[in-house]
């Protein structure tokens, strides 16, 4: 493994976009991992998920190079990748340790009056009914370092305050695909495009994939963004700085779907391949 300037750099949400959102899956995402793999494009998982569920799913999809964790959190890199050097431990916490949030969330509770479960007022048992996770996974899931996700119990009103108390703390609120994550001062394209400025790639293509609102300071980072088909709602309006794409299926199928378009975007071609383009294509 090198560290060869690449066509392009893909950096994408997990749940939704990559992985199934209801089952995980990800075999209709394969065909697309495997002509990145090819082609030398690394794929960068982007994911609100955390170091604990990351790793494992870099290792099992062979994706050896990084992730970023906690919806731009952290920057976390498996053991035998070759960005160790370029991304030194000292500069990868990108946001705040979750001790100090979870001390801001009892202030911020008290005074807002907001009705919402954080992960670290639940018992396992109610993260595995929360997130459709099994057991062993939704103790990964649990394991924070960065962030509090919080079932959200109260108005969008009450999380509009909620989110501008939070602000004034130096805290953020981010709307997931099921959680509200309360985090540092940072967000998912703040930190894909720090990876690319500490490898000096920072003129290399950036592609982003997400589904849901939490995606969309990635998608306004990325030169080509893929909006993958929400299962439920429709995709949040922000765009990318150059092209664009929507898919027509959901994830996993609708990964490899927008990797087609996508690429062809990135070679410049005046008419991109309708997103029904099936994988084979590749």
């Amino acid at each position: 493994m090198t560290r060869a300037r690449p066509p392009a750099l893909v950096f994408t949400d997990l749940d939704g976009s990559l992985l199934g959102h209801h089952d995980y899956a990800v075999e209709g995402a394969m065909p697309g991992l495997d002509h990145c793999r090819r082609h030398r494009i690394p794929v960068v998982p982007n994911t609100s998920k955390t170091r604990a569920e990351v790793l494992p799913l870099l290792s099992q999809l062979s994706l050896p190079w990084a992730a970023i964790v906690e919806n731009g959190s952290a920057i976390v890199l498996p053991e035998d990748s070759a960005w160790a050097e370029c991304i030194p431990a000292n500069e990868r916490c990108l946001g705040m340790v979750r001790a100090e949030i979870q001390t801001h969330l009892a202030d911020l509770r008290a005074q807002t009056g907001a009705r919402c479960l954080a992960f670290s007022d639940m018992r396992l048992a109610q993260i595995v009914d929360l997130t459709g996770l099994p057991e062993a996974a939704a103790r990964l899931a649990s394991m924070r370092e960065y962030s509090e996700p919080l079932h959200w119990q109260d108005s969008e009103a009450a999380l509009e305050a909620f989110a501008q108390a939070a602000r004034e703390r130096g805290l953020q609120c981010l709307r997931g695909g099921r959680f509200v994550h309360l985090l540092g001062q940072t967000d998912k394209g703040l930190a894909a495009r720090r990876v690319m400025a500490t490898l000096g790639w920072s003129d290399v293509t950036m592609i982003a994939f997400g589904d849901a609102p939490n995606d969309a300071a990635m998608m306004a980072a990325a030169d080509i963004g893929v909006w993958v088909k929400p299962q439920g709602g429709p995709c949040p309006e922000t765009r990318a700085r150059q092209y664009t794409i929507h898919t027509s299926r959901p994830a996993p199928d609708g990964w490899t779907e927008g990797l087609i378009a996508a690429l062809a975007a990135s070679h410049g071609e005046d008419r991109v391949p309708p997103p029904a383009a099936a994988p084979e294509a590749l």
